[in-house]
């Protein structure tokens, strides 16, 4: 999948770079969220083995529902997308409301940090950012994300810069 087009210019390659950056960043910050409660019976250093585990359960039960989560391409690896454009989507939200309530919610993995922990990275990378002379607000606790684009003119080191500093108040903790 292809974020940014690459331009033939530099200051359009750097632009795109950074937002590209910014964007992962956002994306990555958010993603670690914690979703739901953890499974008792979880071990640590046991969350890749039980998302796995979930997902094929849960993919079981979407399945015996009518929904085939797990489709694959031709050549039988997994397929990128699944096309749900033939099905009805109130019929698959309550297949998987009920498919939760019997597999149970995905794994938590305890090392990712917790909303707050990604809210006071993203407040000190938006700090971080102003003290390199962007004009940068902070981010909105509870919105998922950071919420700003990176234009041109936007130096893709700073913003480098700036991510590891919000990532050592997150490793740190």
């Amino acid at each position: 999948m292809r974020f940014f087009t690459i331009t033939r210019s530099r200051r359009a390659t750097t632009g795109a770079l950074a937002l590209a950056t910014g964007a992962v960043l956002a994306l990555g910050l958010s993603a670690c969220a914690p979703a739901g409660s953890a499974d008792p019976e979880l071990k640590s250093g046991d969350h890749e083995a039980s998302i796995v585990d979930w997902r094929q359960s849960m993919d079981d039960c979407m399945l015996k529902a009518g929904f085939d989560l797990a489709q694959t391409s031709a050549d039988g690896s997994p397929s990128e997308s699944i096309d749900t454009s033939q099905w009805d989507m109130a019929a698959f939200d309550k297949a998987y409301a009920s498919c939760t309530a019997e597999v149970g919610e995905a794994p938590v993995d305890d090392s990712v940090p917790s909303e707050d922990e990604l809210f006071e990275s993203q407040l000190i990378f938006a700090k971080c950012m102003r003290e390199l002379g962007y004009d940068y607000p902070d981010p909105v606790k509870g919105s998922g994300g950071m919420g700003q684009a990176f234009g041109p003119e936007t130096n893709g080191d700073d913003v480098d810069t700036c991510t590891e500093k919000a990532n050592q108040a997150v490793e740190s903790k």
